[in-house]
């Protein structure tokens, strides 16, 4: 095995070849560098062509000046005194800070970055929280949050046009900064985002400081290809290697040789480059792991159904999971195609999966790779199991691994591209979740308080939570008869939330159709929640099922993975939940009405795409109303296990 690159194992086979030939002789690597022919068209969105990241890297690497002035910026912040950064963002804006973070590379006494994609004014507590606890100071002090927020600074993102979250985190934090007299509010925010969009048009009258997002200036690369090569991946990566070489000489100087060590690294893996003649891109492309792993899902769906791969990350790794899963997801669930994501679940005997998975690991030198034996058994049952081999090489002053995870990013976006562009998807742009912002943003700026039905008669009842199952009978998924009959064999009652749901889910079985479940909450996912979805998701969905299933929060995955449950595999039954009050916010003023108007707008952008979708309301998040759910989940396993 090479060990200076990526490699793949377990994806040998004829058919993958030729596919793989297939794509060296169209040239697929040289129609991603000039931006041409079939990929130009599959990358466009509104007219754009969305392909800067194919040699974002390359780009970089031969103009030091950029690097240097990433690394300047940085130093200046750290300089000014910011010891603490809330990066505020949806979706790809963000999900790359969740990896980064996830896997230990934003945590450090000098200097820590707190993602924030919600909502729930909990969620703005939580980071709060969090930087309270870096700084040690208890938030109930006013002066001792005056110190707090003289050393945090916010950067609103977005990659969007169309994204309003941060607009609120901005104003909930820039009215921190005024009520609590902050001297120089105006240096403890900044601004990415793409000309002309929501937050550009918020930001600019207020005098925000705007940064490109793209270090050439240009707008061409979608939020969930923005990692390495965008300020999205090295601005949080320079803020942490500038905060430690100041806090070790105050004297050191930016020089733009930290974040180019680290994108060096990333070039040698992925080695994609414009200076590659034709015979050389042809050659790399029958060498390249991610190039064949795209080839090999695009004919394990094609010829055996197989569209799910559950991923199986060695331990401390796991962080990278969903920033793999948006990047697959919002990419390719269009039009009823794609594959899934699935990662989180123990693994569990052959006999128990259905034919439509496949199992993809990642190997690193000196970490052990999960259940070795019962992925032999998997394999003698027939399973495909894919190992990706990333090799590890020590770099000077960075952190181990950090090299390696930018030529993953690098890598996996040449995965999509070439599935893409197999199976013909428009992997850029997200058409599907427009709709649900269009209805959030309506209910959102409503006088009306956000409307959950409460005349329906397809709604039913379990201790505090209510079970609204009405878009199943509205759009004809399911009718009232067969409803009743079938919650009538468990001598159930349609008044009860349990024996409805579970009544709901056999005939989903039923009908062909279910081959993976979703919880998603809306709000912040207490550890709390979290274990009741966590066994839910094992014992219900794993365990007595046999499905894999997703755990999801919103709005943070809306931006993620909607635009699949939403156009992709129409293959789920969706039960999204939220709670209909919230805490306060322990500081300034922020209102859970945007939250609310999300749920509700997702419920109705799923219900027009003819997708099973079901809402579960709660009055609050409470010891009582979670344990009200996990009895809620226990009673309707114990109702399908009759069955």
């Amino acid at each position: 095995m090479d060990a200076e690159y990526i490699t793949l194992t377990g994806a040998e086979s004829s058919a993958v070849d030729e596919l793989v030939n297939r794509l060296a002789e169209e040239d697929i690597l040289g129609q991603l560098l000039r931006r041409e022919g079939r990929l130009a068209e599959l990358a466009t969105e509104d007219g754009d062509v969305k392909l800067d990241w194919v040699d974002g890297v390359e780009k970089a690497l031969v103009h030091p000046e950029w690097l240097m002035e990433v690394e300047r910026e940085a130093a200046d912040i750290v300089r000014q005194g910011i010891r603490r950064v809330i990066w505020a963002g949806m979706g790809g804006s963000v999900q790359t800070i969740y990896a980064l973070r996830n896997l230990g590379y934003l945590d450090r006494p000098e200097m820590s970055i707190h993602p924030l994609d919600s909502t729930d004014p909990a969620s703005l507590n939580r980071v709060l929280t969090e930087i309270a606890a870096r700084e040690k100071v208890p938030l109930a002090d006013r002066e001792a949050l005056r110190e707090l927020l003289r050393v945090t600074m916010m950067i609103g993102v977005s990659m969007g046009l169309t994204s309003e979250e941060p607009i609120t985190h901005l104003e909930w934090f820039d009215g921190l900064l005024h009520e609590y007299n902050v001297p120089h509010p105006e240096e403890h925010i900044q601004v990415m985002t793409l000309p002309h969009s929501y937050l550009d048009q918020f930001a600019r009258p207020r005098g925000s400081r705007l940064v490109p997002i793209q270090l050439d200036g240009e707008n061409h690369t979608p939020g969930r290809m923005s990692a390495p090569a965008t300020r999205v991946f090295l601005r949080p990566v320079a803020l942490m290697l500038m905060a430690q070489a100041l806090a070790t000489d105050e004297h050191a100087q930016p020089t733009g040789e930290r974040v180019r060590a680290v994108l060096a690294r990333a070039q040698e893996l992925y080695q994609v480059s414009q200076r590659m003649s034709e015979e050389e891109r042809q050659e790399w492309t029958r060498r390249d792991a991610f190039l064949r792993w795209g080839a090999f899902m695009s004919q394990a769906v094609a010829e055996q159904g197989r569209n799910k791969v559950l991923l199986l990350l060695p331990p401390r790794t796991e962080g990278f999971a969903p920033w793999l899963e948006q990047l697959v997801e919002e990419s390719l669930g269009k039009g009823g195609k794609g594959f899934l994501i699935f990662y989180g679940e123990p693994l569990r005997e052959p006999e128990t999966y259905g034919d439509d998975l496949m199992f993809l690991q990642f190997a690193l030198p000196g970490l052990p790779l999960p259940e070795a034996d019962r992925l032999e058994d998997l394999r003698a049952a027939g399973f495909p199991v894919l190992t990706l081999h990333v090799p590890l090489r020590p770099v000077a002053n960075l952190p181990l691994g950090l090299g390696e995870l930018a030529g993953v990013f690098s890598g996996t976006k040449l995965a999509v591209a070439a599935f893409g562009y197999l199976q013909d998807i428009v992997f850029a742009g997200q058409p599907a979740v427009e709709a649900y912002k269009k209805y959030a943003r309506d209910l959102r700026e409503s006088p009306e308080p956000v409307p959950f039905p409460t005349d329906t008669p397809y709604q039913a009842t379990s201790g505090s939570l209510t079970l609204y199952y009405n878009s199943l009978i509205t759009k004809g998924l399911l009718t009232p008869k067969a409803l009743r009959e079938e919650v009538a064999q468990w001598g159930g009652d349609v008044q009860q939330a349990a024996d409805v749901y579970a009544a709901i889910l056999s005939l989903a079985r039923r009908a062909g159709f279910f081959r993976y479940a979703d919880f998603t909450f809306n709000g912040e996912l207490t550890p709390e929640l979290r274990g009741v979805f966590e066994e839910a998701r094992r014992e219900l969905v794993n365990g007595l099922l046999h499905l894999p299933g997703k755990i999801r929060t919103g709005p943070s995955d809306y931006h993620s993975t909607e635009q699949s449950e939403t156009d992709g595999p129409p293959e789920l039954v969706s039960t999204r939940l939220v709670a209909l009050q919230h805490a306060e916010v322990l500081a300034g003023t922020y209102s859970h009405k945007f939250l609310l108007a999300q749920a509700r707008g997702t419920w109705q952008a799923m219900e027009d795409a003819d997708r099973w979708i079901l809402m579960i309301t709660l009055p609050a998040v409470t010891p009582a109303t979670v344990a009200d759910l996990r009895k809620f989940f226990r009673v309707t396993q114990e109702r399908l296990s009759r069955g």
